[in-house]
């Protein structure tokens, strides 16, 4: 499912290209569940920021981090599209900052590849990173195609895999590892 921010914004009678505030936030969140809840177990949810030019931390929080947090429990994945420079930046110190304060790791997928050439946001280590170009490029993965490529041990690479999955930033389907 792709969701048009732009559009939401308009359905919700928001005009402006800069979204921000916590209300904002809150009303583009709720429409989003809305259609979120006619999405399939499993699937993979692109928020298109077209023509979105600034995001805010409040909105941020309200939008973005509401929905990777509910994302666990509702069995959807969240990705990302059409990030402005601006917005990515913003997102980013967001995640950081959610990380340092809740002491929980935040991150979220992306279409395209964004600052530093990362297909993601927020604070992972240079091994999930790789895990993640690597799936990105590849859409699939095996366990063992996966230890081949990095060349850690299982016993350290399945406690990633499983962080990387908890954060919804890959899937797992019963023994193979996607790209969201």
């Amino acid at each position: 499912m792709i969701i048009l921010v732009e559009k939401l914004a308009r359905e919700c009678k928001i005009k402006s290209q800069d979204l921000i505030t916590r209300p904002i936030g809150r009303s583009l969140f709720e429409k989003a569940m809305e259609k979120i809840k006619m999405t399939d177990k499993g699937e993979t949810v692109i928020l298109d920021f077209e023509n979105i030019k600034v995001i805010d931390s409040s909105f941020i929080d309200e939008f973005i981090v509401r929905l990777i947090e509910i994302s666990s429990t509702e069995d959807f994945y969240i990705k990302l599209k059409d990030i402005s420079l601006m917005a990515e930046i913003n997102i980013d110190s967001v995640f950081h900052s959610y990380s340092n304060y809740k002491d929980k790791r935040i991150a979220a997928a992306r279409e395209e590849l964004g600052r530093n050439n990362k297909y993601y946001i927020g604070p992972l280590t240079q091994e999930e990173s790789d895990i993640i170009d690597y799936l990105k490029i590849n859409h699939h993965s095996s366990l063992s195609e996966l230890l081949r490529f990095s060349g850690i041990e299982e016993i350290k690479i399945m406690p990633i895999l499983q962080e990387l999955y908890s954060l919804r930033v890959i899937k797992k389907i019963n023994n193979e590892y996607y790209s969201v």
